[in-house]
């Protein structure tokens, strides 16, 4: 059988073409780790993990932390067993997604398979519709990155928004400007009260534009608002950080607390674990939204194929190369002005490392 034989953790550092903004946090750089692994056959697999605190509260040398010892206490295990042991654990997501995409990229090379076949994933024709979000701005920079998105190409827009009748104008004002086959999203990140959510929705219903959801308006904790307002409205409404694991969809759910459920890797704790959330969701005949957070190559791959290979996800939200500014990667998905290209029959992701880049961007710890 083959065994784990050696792992190295890595920090990984890219600079962001433009600010990330949100209600509650801002961003400049892609902060994570890059995990590869060696198995006894000489297969190495890559991984890589984000830090973002404020959804998961782990920092990176938390990140570290956990895998270091993880790794170690693997060594010369069979990497079957390892795959099983990291599934069995509930805490550490940020890191194990990380983790486990590097084990199952490694073993899908053992196998000369291609990472879908090792998640028994049935790919359709290998593109998606993605979307780019634009930042939390004023009303110009607004306007400005909006005529930008919408020259490069993409057919869906996500808007990050804060609280306030004027964030909400702020967003009517773009009817102006976003053609009728442009669909907008608009992710709040928890900062509306049930009764603002109530207020947006009737002003976009009376606007033109086309919004394709709304992403957790209110928090995470407000189940019952989150009920009230799907069941008030067309717009479909997404859980998002009130999802972790398979243990909140099935609560949201069962109990109709938002109309579709965004799943992340960054959330879930790894590629298992989404696949176990979207075809619970997809039982009960609910849509997803396969989302990320600021992330390169190797987690944007990971999750494309994911995205392709299950059949109710149904809205991408995967613009993390729309956002770095370069990568010291070479393979995997392509990122080309809306669409997601997944790599031809590549063993595992199909990723390799550009060697004069990864000193630049990967360091150390």
């Amino acid at each position: 059988m083959v065994k784990l034989s050696n792992y190295h953790i890595y920090k990984l550092d890219i600079p962001l073409k433009r600010p990330f903004i949100t209600s509650i946090r801002t961003s400049n750089n892609l902060v994570g780790i890059f995990y590869q692994v060696e198995l006894s056959d000489g297969s190495i697999g890559y991984g890589e993990s984000a830090e973002n605190i404020k959804l998961t509260g782990e920092t990176r040398e938390d990140m570290y932390q956990f895998s270091d010892y993880f790794f170690t206490a693997h060594l010369q295990k069979e990497i079957e067993d390892t795959l099983i042991d990291l599934q069995e654990l509930e805490s550490n997501g940020a890191a194990r997604y990380g983790m486990e995409t590097a084990i199952l990229d490694a073993v899908a090379k053992t196998k000369s398979i291609e990472i879908s076949d090792e998640l028994d994933l049935s790919l359709g024709n290998r593109v998606l519709e993605n979307d780019t979000t634009i930042s939390l701005l004023g009303d110009d920079e607004t306007i400005l990155e909006t005529k930008r998105v919408l020259k490069r190409g993409y057919q869906h827009i996500k808007y990050k928004v804060d609280n306030g009748d004027s964030e909400i104008q702020r967003i009517v004002q773009l009817e102006k400007i976003i053609p009728d086959d442009v669909s907008i999203r608009l992710d709040p990140n928890q900062s509306w009260t049930y009764q603002e959510t109530i207020d947006a929705i009737k002003t976009f219903d009376d606007s033109s534009l086309n919004v394709e959801f709304i992403e957790q308006p209110v928090k995470a904790s407000m189940y019952e608002e989150m009920r009230k307002i799907s069941f008030k409205t067309t717009i479909p409404i997404i859980a998002d950080e009130s999802v972790f694991n398979l243990t909140d969809a099935k609560n949201v759910i069962e109990n109709g607390y938002g109309t579709a459920i965004n799943i992340k890797l960054i959330k879930c704790g790894g590629p298992l674990e989404a696949i176990e959330i979207a075809n619970y969701a997809k039982r009960k005949e609910v849509d997803c939204l396969f989302g990320c957070t600021t992330e390169s190559n190797v987690a944007m791959t990971i999750a494309s194929y994911l995205s392709d290979g299950l059949s109710n996800v149904k809205y991408i939200d995967l613009d993390g190369l729309d956002y770095i500014s370069d990568s010291p990667f070479i393979g995997g998905v392509e990122d080309k002005k809306g669409l997601i290209m997944l790599p031809q029959q590549d063993m595992g992701l199909g990723i390799d490392l550009l060697k004069n880049k990864a000193n630049k961007y990967i360091t150390e710890f």
